[in-house]
């Protein structure tokens, strides 16, 4: 790719990265936020005779999951907190998924950044005008 190609496309991806760190900025840091994923859940009691154990589990029950020391860990969310609990945590992921393109453009910038350089090298046997 000639550079000034890799130039305009770096400049493009600069225009990008900056559209979505305003947005995360100017709206989605002043938007409350919970860590995780929040899952529904069905279980079984284990009560005999009872409805789930023929397969028509109870629920649904809700759980925020988060990673905690490299462990994997469950809170029951009551009922009550349903609806904000996942609204909270949509904005999270919403977050984590703009925080994501922008790691990924910055990526892509250096991979091209890495290209010019690499057109840019030049040799000492190019210096000097002879092998050493």
């Amino acid at each position: 790719m000639e550079s000034s190609k890799i130039r305009k496309k770096i400049k493009d991806l600069g225009t990008e990265r900056f559209k979505i760190e305003m947005e995360m900025i100017r709206e989605l840091s002043r938007k409350k936020m919970l860590k995780g994923s929040v899952v529904k859940k069905y279980k079984a009691c284990g009560k005999g005779g009872c409805k789930c154990t023929k397969g028509d589990l109870h629920g649904p029950f809700y759980y925020l999951t988060y990673k905690k020391d490299g462990k994997t860990k469950m809170i029951f969310l009551r009922q009550n907190i349903w609806d904000s609990a996942i609204k909270l945590n949509d904005n999270y992921r919403t977050w984590r998924s703009k925080r994501a393109q922008v790691s990924n453009i910055n990526r892509e910038i250096l991979r091209l950044l890495d290209i010019m350089e690499e057109g840019s090298n030049v040799s000492l046997e190019s210096i000097y005008g002879k092998k050493r």
